[in-house]
C-alpha cells in the first residue's frame, strides 16, 4: 500500500496527501493481505491523524499550515522502486525538490528555500550546510516523515523553509524478528552495477520494558546512464551513492516507569564510504556548456575517500501528569563529518591550494523541555510552552594534493600533501529559545491558533587565515528576535476545511560561506552575519467527497535579508526576497481495486535591492522547475499489488543565454516513470521489487543542470542520470 498523508479532513476516513495517497478503508483488506497493518476506519467520520511536528500532539485538521506525512508502508513502497529519503520526499510531498541519487540535498528545497532535518526531534542540520542530512538513517529505521511545508519557527533556527522531522521505529508488543535481503542493477549494464542491501529489525516489550533494533548493511555498485555509460562517481561534484558502503544501526530502549511516566535511550549511527577505482575525466569539452555529459575514466588514486559519519545520542522523558500538564524533556548530543570529493579549485595561477579536498566537522549538544496545559476545558483552550538550548561547533577544513602528480596522472591520482589547510574556522553557536503557542476551539467549527518565539544567539570565532593565506580577525556577536505565528482553521461543512495563516521563520546565514570568503584584513565584526526572517503567508483548503479527495494550498514568503550562495568562490548574496506558489493535489478511488491521483507543484521567486526595485529571479539553485506527479495503483490480485508512478519536472526558462552569474540558466524538462510491485509469498514472506526510471530515459536532473553555469562548475559535473534500474527485495518475518 502507499497512503501519503497530508491533511487530516473533516469527515475523511483517511486523509492523504493526494498523489500518493489513498484512503484506508478502502485498502484495509488489500495493505493486510501484503502483510501490512492498518487502521480501520468507517468512510464517513475522521480518522485522526495525529502529528508531533507542531511540538504537541494534535490532528492535522486542526493546524492552520501544510503538513504532510509519509507513512511507514509508503516508505517501504518506495525503496521497493530505488529509493532513499531524498527520493521519497521529492516524489511525495508538493513544494519539495526532487532527489538525484545522491548524499546531497543543494537544490532540494521546500518552497524555495531551506529545511530544518530532525530524527525524533534531534538536529541533524547544520549552520554551515553541507546539504548531506536527507541520508543518514536506513529508510528500514524510519516509522514516519512528518513534513511541516513553509516557514516555521517552532523548532528554532533554520527552517524557512519547512520541518522535516523523521520519526523512527518504536519497540511495543510482542518480540519480533524481521530480516530483509535484497539486490539491485542497472538494466542497460549489469555485470558492474550490482549492489546488495541485508537489513533486521528486532523489536518488542515485556512489562514495563520495551526495546527496538535496527542494523542495515548496503553496498552499491556502479550507476549508469540509459546510453549504458558509466556516471562518474562523484556525481555533479556533490557526491553520489554509486560503489558506496554505508551502514546504518538504531537501538532503542524504554522503560515504563508508572502510568505516567515513560523515560526512552535512543542510540543512532551511520557511516558511509565511497570506495571506487574511477574519477571524473577533466579532459571533458569545456564548449557548449551542457553540450558535452562528465564521462568517468579509470585508475583513480584518492588518498582519502568520500563519505560521511553521523552519531547521536538521546534521553526522552514523558510525564503525563505535571501539575496537569503533559511534558516532553529531551536531552541530545550528536556528532557528524562528511568527507567530499576533491576539486580543482583554480589553474594554478592564483593563491591558495589548487587541488583541495574540503571535509566538515560538526557536533550539536542541547536540550528542549516542552509542556502541553489544558488552560480551559469549557472554553477549549490550551497552550503549548517550552524552552530550547542548543550548541553548536563548526569547521571546514581540507586536505591539499600535489598538483604535479594529478597533472601527470590525467586528473586520476590525488596524492595528499600532508598538509591540512582551513577553510572555514571552527566557531561556536549558542541559541537559546522560549516558545507558547495557544489553541482556542472558538466554535465547533473554529479553531484559531497563534504564538510567538523568542530566540537568543551567540556566534563567537577565533582570529584565522583563510585559505589563501590571509589573516582575518576573530570575534563574537549577539542577536535575538521575537517571532510571532496567528491562524484560523474553520470547517465550511463537513466535506471542506478552510484554513489561513501567518509564519515567521528565521534562520542565520550560513557563517562557514561568510567566513571563507572573508577577505585577508577582514574581521568577523564586519561581516554581514544578520539573521533572515521570513514572513510565510498562506491560505488553502482540503475537501472530502466520497472517494475523492483534493487540497489547495497558495503562499506568499517575503524577507528583507536573504542568504544565498554566490557560487564556488563568492560571498553570500543578502537581497530581499518574495517567494510565491500554489500546491494542489487530487485523489481518486475507482473502485476497491483501482486508485490515481496526482499533485502539481509551482513556487516562484525574485530578489530586490534595499530600496524595493526588482534585480530579477531567483536562481535555480533556490527554485524549483514546476512539478507534476503522478500515480495509478491497482490490488492485481489479493496476494500482488502493482503502483505506476510518474514524476514530471517541467522547464524553468527565467534568465538570458548570455547570463554568466551562477545558477542562473536554462533547465530542461523531464518525466521519469517508475514501477513498483509487491507481491506475498507466504504469511511471513513478502517479495518487493520494482524498476526505477522504467523506460529507460536518458535525462539530466534538475541539479546537474542547475550547477553547470559561469562562476560554479564546467561540463565535468554535468553527470546523466541513472537509466533503468531494478530493484528486489525479500522480506521475512520470524
Amino acid at each position: 500500500m502507499n497512503s501519503t498523508i497530508l491533511l487530516a479532513q473533516p469527515c475523511a476516513s483517511r486523509t492523504t496527501h493526494l498523489p500518493y495517497q489513498i484512503l484506508a478503508a478502502a485498502l484495509t483488506s488489500a495493505c493486510a493481505s501484503l502483510g501490512y497493518a492498518q487502521d480501520p476506519a468507517p468512510e464517513t467520520s475522521l480518522s485522526a491523524v495525529t502529528v508531533t511536528a507542531t511540538r504537541s500532539e494534535a490532528t492535522i485538521d486542526t493546524v492552520p499550515q501544510s503538513i504532510t506525512v509519509v507513512r511507514r508502508e509508503e516508505i517501504e513502497q518506495q525503496v521497493s522502486a530505488g529509493s532513499g529519503l531524498g527520493d521519497i520526499l521529492g516524489k511525495l510531498v508538493p513544494g519539495f525538490g526532487l532527489g538525484r541519487e545522491s548524499p546531497s540535498t543543494f537544490t532540494q528545497t521546500i518552497r524555495g528555500r531551506n529545511i530544518n532535518v530532525l530524527i525524533d526531534g534531534v538536529p541533524q542540520s547544520t549552520n554551515r550546510n553541507g546539504a548531506r542530512i536527507l541520508t543518514l538513517i536506513d529508510p528500514s529505521a524510519v516509522e514516519r516523515i512528518e513534513v511541516i511545508r513553509g516557514a516555521t519557527a517552532i523548532y528554532g533556527d533554520g527552517a524557512t523553509g519547512g520541518v522535516v522531522n523523521i520519526i523512527t521505529r518504536k519497540g511495543s508488543g510482542p518480540v519480533a524478528h524481521v530480516t530483509e535481503v535484497g539486490g539491485n542493477l542497472s538494466l542497460s549494464h549489469p555485470s558492474e552495477s550490482l549492489g546488495t542491501t541485508i537489513r533486521h529489525t528486532s523489536s518488542g516489550s515485556k512489562d514495563d520494558l520495551e526495546f527496538l533494533a535496527n542494523v542495515a548493511a548496503e553496498q552499491t555498485g556502479a550507476f549508469f546512464d540509459a546510453d549504458g555509460d558509466r556516471i562518474p562517481p562523484s556525481g555533479a561534484n556533490q557526491g553520489s551513492l554509486a560503489e558506496t558502503r554505508s551502514y546504518s544501526v538504531l537501538g532503542k530502549l524504554g522503560y515504563k516507569l508508572d502510568a505516567d511516566q515513560h523515560i526512552q535511550l535512543t542510540a543512532q549511527a551511520y557511516k558511509a564510504d565511497q570506495d571506487t577505482n574511477y574519477t571524473t575525466d577533466p579532459g571533458v569539452p569545456s564548449v557548449p556548456l551542457r553540450g558535452h555529459k562528465s564521462r568517468a575514466i579509470s585508475g583513480l588514486e584518492l588518498d582519502k575517500n568520500e563519505g560521511t559519519e553521523n552519531s547521536l545520542l538521546s534521553l526522552d522523558y514523558r510525564n503525563e501528569d505535571v501539575w496537569g500538564s503533559r511534558m516532553h524533556a529531551q536531552l541530545f548530543t550528536r556528532d557528524y563529518k562528511t568527507v567530499y570529493a576533491p576539486f580543482r579549485r583554480h589553474d594554478g595561477t592564483k593563491p591558495g591550494p589548487e587541488l583541495f579536498q574540503s571535509f566538515i566537522d560538526s557536533s550539536k549538544n542541547g536540550g528542549r523541555l516542552e509542556f502541553d496545559t489544558l488552560l480551559s476545558e469549557r472554553h477549549g483552550l490550551t497552550m503549548s510552552w517550552g524552552a530550547d538550548h542548543i550548541r553548536e561547533s563548526t569547521s571546514q577544513s581540507g586536505y591539499v594534493h600535489d598538483p604535479a602528480i594529478y597533472a601527470a596522472s590525467g586528473g586520476r591520482t590525488f596524492q595528499s600533501t600532508g598538509e591540512v589547510r582551513t577553510w572555514v574556522p571552527e566557531y561556536d553557536i549558542v541559541s537559546t529559545g522560549v516558545f507558547g503557542q495557544l489553541e482556542w476551539q472558538a466554535t465547533d467549527r473554529l479553531i484559531l491558533r497563534g504564538g510567538l518565539r523568542h530566540e537568543k544567539f551567540d556566534v563567537e570565532v577565533g582570529d584565522y587565515t583563510n585559505l589563501n593565506g590571509g589573516a582575518v580577525g576573530g570575534g563574537e556577536k549577539r542577536y535575538s528576535d521575537t517571532l510571532y505565528n496567528i491562524g484560523a482553521v474553520f470547517d465550511l461543512d463537513e466535506h471542506i476545511n478552510l484554513y489561513a495563516s501567518y509564519n515567521q521563520g528565521f534562520s542565520l546565514p550560513d557563517m562557514g560561506l561568510t567566513l571563507r570568503n572573508a577577505p585577508a584584513g577582514s574581521s568577523f565584526a564586519t561581516l554581514n552575519t544578520q539573521p533572515q526572517v521570513v514572513d510565510n503567508y498562506e491560505i488553502g483548503v482540503r475537501t472530502y467527497w466520497g472517494s475523492t479527495e483534493a487540497s489547495l494550498a497558495v503562499f506568499w514568503s517575503e524577507n528583507d535579508l536573504g542568504a544565498r550562495s554566490g557560487g564556488m568562490n563568492a560571498p553570500i548574496v543578502r537581497a530581499p526576497e518574495k517567494i510565491y506558489g500554489f500546491e494542489a493535489t487530487l485523489d481518486h478511488r475507482f473502485s476497491d481495486t483501482w486508485r490515481s491521483g496526482g499533485t502539481f507543484s509551482w513556487v516562484e521567486g525574485k530578489k530586490y535591492t534595499a530600496t524595493g526595485t526588482e534585480i530579477g529571479y531567483l536562481g535555480n539553485d533556490a527554485i524549483a522547475p514546476p512539478k507534476l506527479t503522478l500515480y495509478l495503483e491497482h490490488q492485481t490480485t489479493p496476494k500482488w499489488f502493482n503502483r505506476l508512478q510518474l514524476a514530471y519536472s517541467a522547464e524553468r526558462d527565467r534568465f538570458p543565454a548570455s547570463s554568466t552569474s551562477p545558477y542562473q540558466n536554462r533547465i530542461d524538462d523531464y518525466a521519469i516513470l517508475d514501477w513498483a510491485s509487491q507481491y506475498k509469498v507466504s504469511k511471513q514472506g513478502t517479495l518487493a521489487f520494482g524498476i526505477n526510471n522504467l523506460l529507460d530515459k536518458q535525462y539530466h536532473n534538475t541539479f546537474a543542470q542547475t550547477v553547470v553555469t559561469p562562476g560554479v562548475y564546467g561540463n565535468v559535473a554535468y553527470a546523466a542520470a541513472s537509466g533503468a534500474t531494478l530493484h528486489a527485495t525479500y522480506k521475512h518475518a520470524w
